[in-house]
């Protein structure tokens, strides 16, 4: 039982460190060059396939380096940290699953930015989007530092500092092209709800 634990700790660890980069590079360059991008339509999906070569590839072949180096820690911090981490996986599954309740799939990937003339919505802020603008993202950064306090991989661990770096650039972009598509009402919504974390006393306002 411990040993297919730690087999899939392993996985869960290092498919974080091999896809998810993809995943950052391929919204950076989305939310970056949007309307450049738009031209395209959906062969813009193509830039996806190109991040993930770019970046899953090498880090996939050199797997056994990037994942020879495990920070352990000593009793009972050890615990404790893999303990945050279970919490954060609970956590990240909450968020995707109160999202996934309101956004279709076609929003998930990205079509109201690549066609909004053909995927036309208004400013989603009830639910899960009434306390947090980011409830996918904020998924994410859980998943990413879950796998790193339950694995221990250095990896990890750099992967989630990176993350921490980027994730802001990469919100603040998308916020850019959400005002320039919805104005006002997007600026409204932005000065109610937090951007990140989520309130809890939906009275309160950022």
């Amino acid at each position: 039982m411990a040993t297919a634990i730690e087999l899939l700790t392993t996985v869960f660890a290092q498919a974080v460190v091999i896809v998810y980069p993809g995943v950052l590079v391929f919204w950076l360059i989305m939310h970056n060059m949007i309307e450049q991008l738009r031209r395209w339509g959906t062969r813009a999906y193509w830039i996806a396939a190109l991040a993930w070569l770019v970046t899953s590839g090498p880090l996939l072949f050199f797997r056994r380096d990037i994942f020879s180096v495990r920070w352990l820690l000593p009793q009972p911090y050890a615990t404790i940290v893999s303990a945050i981490g279970a919490i954060a996986v609970s956590l990240a599954l909450f968020f995707l699953f109160q999202a996934s309740r309101q956004i279709s799939f076609r929003t998930m990937i990205g079509m109201p930015e690549v066609e909004p003339h053909k995927n036309t919505q208004s400013v989603m802020d009830s639910g899960i989007y009434s306390r947090t603008r980011n409830p996918i993202y904020l998924a994410h950064w859980l998943l990413v530092l879950a796998a790193a306090a339950i694995s221990g991989f250095a990896a990890n661990w750099m992967g989630f500092a990176l993350d921490c770096i980027v994730l802001p650039f990469l919100i603040r972009a998308e916020e850019r092209e959400l005002l320039a598509r919805y104005g006002s009402e997007f600026a409204e919504y932005m000065q109610r709800v937090p951007r990140f974390f989520p309130q809890l006393d939906q009275s309160q306002s950022v």
